[in-house]
């Protein structure tokens, strides 16, 4: 069974908001080690990591919405 576009749809913004919590949480982590939280050397390789966590699960939504793309909707209506 294929999805529908509307399984589609639904299953993209899911995608798209778990991507912007995730952004947001990380932003928060970093921005808290830049005021202070977190000193020296550790907090800067803490800070080097986050960002390439980051960056690392922001391709990976970014491939999972460009699949979802891809998809191709079943169009018959459930009825057969």
């Amino acid at each position: 069974m294929m999805a529908t576009r509307e399984q589609i749809d639904s299953a993209r913004r899911r995608i798209e908001q778990l991507r912007d919590e995730h952004g947001d949480e990380v932003r928060a982590l970093i921005r808290l080690i830049d005021y202070g939280a977190m000193k020296g050397p550790s907090a800067d390789e803490l800070r080097a990591d986050l960002h390439g966590y980051d960056h690392f699960f922001q391709c990976v939504f970014a491939c999972i919405i460009t699949s979802l793309e891809g998809m191709r909707p079943d169009d018959r209506d459930g009825t057969s």
